[in-house]
């Protein structure tokens, strides 16, 4: 029966805390300061390393001074190139077009991408311009 008012009386001290010692209010200071933050920047891939293919423009006409064409004298030194075998690859003017065009858009997309790379980097690097750091946009 004891134990009911030591607890009540706890429980009033603990709920009432420091009000009870009055303290004098303080002012409170805000302050805006930009932070500054060091994002870290991925590694750049490395450069495309295209290789350069070889193309074979051949057609059905009559070599000058000899009794073979250009079609003949192309399919010999293949032959001779890959020991007696033989294989075509071919592609009509309107599928190079194609080709060429994908191409194009390939090149304007990685040229915009570059872009956006360097603005970010510009952005968020401080010290330096991102064209220092090796990237470069071709016009």
């Amino acid at each position: 029966m004891r134990l009911k008012p030591i607890l009540s009386a706890l429980a009033i001290l603990t709920i009432s805390g420091c009000s009870l010692f009055p303290q004098e209010a303080r002012e409170v200071e805000i302050v805006t300061k930009p932070i500054k933050l060091d994002i870290i920047q991925p590694t750049l891939p490395r450069p495309v390393e295209l290789k350069e293919p070889r193309w074979y423009v051949v057609s059905d006409t009559k070599i000058a001074g000899e009794d073979r064409t250009y079609l003949d004298k192309f399919i010999e030194d293949i032959k001779k190139q890959h020991g007696g075998d033989i294989v075509f690859i071919a592609m009509s003017i309107a599928d190079y077009e194609l080709m060429s065009y994908n191409t194009q858009e390939l090149k304007r997309y990685i040229n915009q991408l570059g872009e956006v790379v360097v603005y970010y980097r510009n952005v968020t690097i401080n010290k330096e311009p991102a064209g220092a750091l090796g990237v470069a946009v071709e016009e």
